[in-house]
């Protein structure tokens, strides 16, 4: 159901005071009297863009004090309009009037009429900043005025004025506190603003009156609209209508802004979003499709507020999200591919550490080997590994992924073959400006480092674990022996207690991967014979260990994290 308002502007007719911020010609930006042909054509004008079946229309009589008027005259404005009630075209009707002109005989001749909704231009119900303002009436007046439109069932709407002079937000809050007890349905928030010609001009000229800002006025108009929303008054309308002449020379001063609700709701976002503590560098946030503008704020001021926390945010529509709720979703700062033959707990406490790819294995290689990354795959600097090679045959929904995520990602000449040594081409370590590999059967995309270190063993990443540039975990002799020539402390992990499925056994660094300062093992350490030496060997190089389960070693070509 569509809902549409047809505005009907009485300027100044009827109302015998004025009030220090009062021009109404400024405000509504309406100084053409109307009559009850006019209403007409306003009426056929609105209703002639109106498109869809499904909706409600509301004739709205707003600027002025309605039941102020001479009665004939209402009855001439309400009379124009019954033949489209009649017919079906419009709904009902609405008014704005003063508190201490209601009476409950004029309520129910409005009612009569199709008088839906009446809104009292309350302000405040502070009797001393009534009096300040020179409003004519009391807080008795709008209780009573209240109390009469509720006994015909009438929906009661009572506006409220911020920065009112002798005004604080306390007493804004208990005018707030009012409405709500009183049993208004609806309410409108309006920050006061200095118009020309007005009392309030020359009391702001004279430094008797300061305005709030326009950041004050959104700052506490968006905890009113939090408190009525929390007590289910609809708020119709926050800040002034825009007119040419509030935009021209009219305004004087004050919280006058076209987007003032807008930026309101972007406020209460900002306070909702100001609460996320999450521990990454990329935040997803979803919410509401309808949210989605407040959600990211004014000019994106909210987004740019996360953004002094978070390197990337990004806002995205989720419509199963109710109203202003929202979750956030972290992108993991790290992707991981891993072999999906890992044992289940293992498997369940890798997927804590990020997003994980899983490699099933298939035919482009012997099946003990046909789902380790470290096959298909080459990761330079594996710490904070942001580029990889990938051979041809690789599996395409992995390498679809990494685009995804912006990886670094590059192609390799050669596919992986079904035999050594083509099953070796990317199983190299790359480390700063090294290549440890048997450079003989490297693939020639892995072969634009400045040194290669060419060692015997074709599996060398299986092999080799690299904490840096000069410390190494090995279970190969070979390139123990190799490494230590070239001034590398190196730790050697004897092979034949890890387990590789189809084979004697595997290797320890292919029970590894590496993320920042964390040695990931797919298995426990605790019985190894090399367990102390281990420990200290990463203790001396700033490096922890987490173990994925606690059952055996198990070789999985290796964990790729990849930044």
């Amino acid at each position: 159901m569509r809902y549409y308002n047809i505005p009907i502007f009485l300027p100044e007719l009827a109302c015998p005071y004025r009030c220090v911020y009062c021009n109404q010609f400024s405000i509504t930006g309406k100084q053409h009297f109307v009559d009850s042909e006019d209403v007409k054509h306003i009426i056929d004008r609105h209703l002639s863009t109106f498109v869809e079946d499904e909706r409600f229309v509301e004739v709205a009589f707003f600027g002025g004090n309605f039941t102020g008027l001479p009665e004939s005259m209402q009855d001439k404005y309400l009379e124009a309009v019954q033949p489209y009630l009649d017919a079906g075209l419009v709904d009902g009707l609405r008014c704005s009037t003063r508190p201490d002109y209601i009476s409950s005989q004029r309520v129910r001749t409005l009612k009569h009429y199709g008088m839906l909704n009446i809104e009292l231009g309350a302000q405040t119900t502070d009797d001393e900043v009534l009096r300040l303002c020179g409003r004519g009436h009391t807080f008795k007046d709008i209780e009573e005025a209240s109390a009469m439109i509720l006994a015909e069932n009438v929906t009661l709407g009572l506006q409220m004025m911020l920065g009112l002079p002798g005004d604080t937000f306390e007493k804004d809050m208990n005018t707030a506190s009012d409405i709500v007890r009183l049993g208004a349905s609806e309410t409108r928030i309006y920050p006061c603003v200095v118009v020309k010609d007005t009392v309030l001009e020359q009391m702001y000229l004279d430094g008797r009156y300061v305005p709030l800002t326009l950041q004050e006025a959104v700052g506490q108009t968006a905890t009113l609209l939090s408190y009525f929303d929390d007590n289910s008054v609809k708020v119709l309308r926050m800040g002034l209508h825009a007119s040419e002449e509030l935009d021209g020379a009219a305004l004087v001063a004050g919280p006058y802004h076209h987007n003032f609700a807008e930026m309101v709701h972007g406020e209460l976002w900002a306070r909702r979003l100001n609460n996320i503590k999450e521990d990454t560098e990329h935040l997803i946030i979803k919410v509401p499709s309808a949210q989605l503008n407040h959600a990211i704020g004014w000019k994106a001021a909210n987004k740019e507020m996360l953004q002094q926390r978070y390197k990337k945010v990004v806002f995205k529509t989720d419509d199963t999200l109710q109203n202003d709720s929202f979750v956030v979703e972290k992108k993991p700062d790290v992707v991981i591919i891993a072999d999906a033959r890992m044992p289940v707990e293992a498997r369940r406490k890798l997927k804590t550490m990020g997003e994980v790819l899983w490699m099933k294995g298939g035919k482009e290689a012997y099946k003990s080997i046909s789902g380790h990354p470290d096959i298909f795959f080459f990761c330079k600097d594996e710490r904070n590994c942001k580029t990889v090679i990938y051979a041809p045959n690789a599996p395409s929904h992995i390498v679809q992924t990494l685009d995804k995520f912006k990886v670094s990602l590059k192609k390799g000449d050669k596919p992986v073959g079904k035999k050594y040594p083509y099953t070796a081409l990317y199983n190299a370590v790359g480390i700063g400006d090294t290549l440890i590999h048997n450079t003989r059967y490297s693939d020639a995309s892995l072969l634009t480092f400045g040194r290669e270190i060419c060692v015997n063993q074709g599996y060398t990443r299986c092999n080799l674990l690299a904490l840096n540039d000069k410390a190494f975990i090995t279970s190969d002799k070979g390139i123990q022996k190799k490494l230590e020539e070239y001034g590398c402390d190196v730790l050697y992990i004897a092979p034949e207690q890890i387990r590789l499925e189809g084979h004697d056994h595997g290797f320890f660094p292919g029970c590894c991967g590496l993320t920042g300062n964390k040695v990931v093992v797919c298995g426990s350490t605790k019985n190894i014979p090399e367990k102390k030496d281990l420990d200290a060997f990463l203790q001396k190089y700033g490096m922890s260990m987490v173990e994925l389960y606690e059952g055996e070693l198990i070789d999985v070509g290796s964990i790729f994290f990849i930044s």
